[in-house]
């Protein structure tokens, strides 16, 4: 769990978790050329959760959900500006990977700055 952010990061709960096949089924038919943007998979995901008496989602929990199945590494999940989907290119994943390492060191650089106040 993040500090500031408990509510978004805390772990995924047991009726979270059994939305994860059901996100992944869906995004098994995404590929770079139709992409999905996450409202359109919360409201997707949410009609599924009411029809099957499962616990609604929104966007942060969302990326939790994809960030358990990177971190398990049962998926390649691509995530750019034009929405999400699978790729089991080599070079797209590298390129995802280069994005998150990039992602994470702006955060630290964010964090060492706030440092300097102190």
């Amino acid at each position: 769990m993040i500090n500031n952010f408990e509510d978004f990061t805390e772990e995924l709960t047991p009726d979270e978790l059994k939305l994860v096949a059901p996100l992944m089924n869906g995004l098994r038919t995404k590929t770079k050329e139709n992409t999905i943007k996450a409202p359109e998979i919360v409201k997707a995901m949410n009609v599924f959760a009411q029809k099957n008496g499962l616990i609604k989602i929104t966007e942060p929990r969302l990326r939790k959900l994809v960030n358990h199945i990177r971190v398990k590494g049962i998926m390649p999940i691509i995530a750019t500006s034009q929405g999400y989907y699978v790729s089991y290119d080599k070079q797209e994943i590298l390129d995802q990977i280069h994005s998150l390492n990039q992602r994470a060191n702006s955060i630290l650089n964010s964090a060492n700055g706030l440092r300097n106040f102190l």
